[in-house]
């Protein structure tokens, strides 16, 4: 994919909120990531300047290729965020309409604005109008299995003047449960002209390979498949005493982006991930969400491994 005159391409590091932020994405870019995004950002509290939106445009790795997800179904917010958006140079800004989540859905965003085409194109074209870099959108195979509008879907944004389009082919009420439907990816790639980016149900090397061999796609972008395993970027599989490392490595970038309380309680959960698989996983997962400090989870680990290569 060619973005402001620079080929990007390869795996993308999926937007996923509550966990793309700066110090995952930091840690996925030192592994080979080829591009990441934001956690989706609301473009009303962007307009409305609230301080923990504007928090999730911050990096911490000084060379890496940003792209920022924002979401909204009104034109006048879509366009402050997207200008606003820009003076941080991202390389693309991606709009989500495939949140499945019903907070986003009630309010006519994410997946609901599948359900509005002539909406999604306005919405989409005024991005565009407003934007500086590339713009792209990630969107569904539907809301529901009775309205599978994604070729029709991927023809209106490619003519809203977007870049690029994602497809996670899975439909609203699926949520991420069953399979997703790759076919759906080869059917919306025929049918349009710009880039399509492949995504779902990519959680290892074979994964990688098989999707880009059905869909003709060369860009995958994954999520869940990321978690606790950055090494999915660089086709690698860590030692246990390399999970360690790059787990205290993104502790300490966490905490220095959040503080120890709130970078203690974020890495928790990647924790869980790191070390799942282990004989004794479950009782780190457990001691890991009692954790209230550096040295709790530093001491927890260490009880662990001891037994885990006794």
């Amino acid at each position: 994919m060619i973005i402001q005159g620079k080929e990007i391409t390869g795996l993308f590091l999926a937007p996923m909120a509550g966990i793309t932020d700066a110090p995952f994405r930091t840690i996925c870019i030192e592994h080979g990531a080829a591009l990441t995004y934001t956690e989706m950002i609301s473009a009303k509290g962007l307009m409305y300047n609230n301080e923990k939106t504007k928090k999730l445009l911050s990096k911490m790795h000084p060379s890496e290729p940003l792209a920022v997800q924002i979401f909204g179904s009104e034109t006048e917010p879509m366009k402050f965020a997207t200008e606003y958006i820009c003076s941080f140079n991202p390389v693309l800004i991606d709009i989500n309409m495939g949140c499945p989540v019903s907070k986003v859905v009630k309010n006519g965003e994410g997946s609901a604005l599948m359900k509005d085409i002539n909406k999604a194109y306005e919405v989409a074209k005024a991005v565009v109008n407003a934007s500086s870099v590339p713009v792209s959108v990630k969107f569904r195979s539907g809301y529901d299995k009775q309205n599978l509008n994604y070729i029709e879907f991927g023809k209106a944004m490619q003519d809203a003047g977007v870049a690029c389009i994602t497809l996670h082919p899975r439909t609203r009420d699926m949520f991420y449960s069953g399979k997703a439907d790759w076919s759906h990816i080869v059917q919306l790639k025929q049918s349009v002209d710009i880039p399509v980016i492949a995504n779902g149900d990519v959680f290892n090397e074979q994964d990688i390979e098989d999707i880009r061999e059905y869909t003709g796609c060369h860009d995958v972008m994954i999520a869940r498949g990321s978690l606790g395993n950055p090494w999915i970027f660089s086709n690698s599989t860590p030692s246990l005493e390399q999970r360690v490392q790059v787990f205290r490595h993104h502790m300490a970038l966490q905490i220095d982006y959040n503080g120890e309380r709130k970078g203690i309680i974020e890495i928790r959960k990647h924790g869980a991930w790191y070390f799942k698989g282990l004989k004794n996983s479950a009782k780190l997962r457990d001691l890991l969400f009692k954790a209230e400090t550096k040295n709790d989870i530093i001491n927890y680990i260490e009880t662990i491994l001891e037994i885990e290569n006794a």
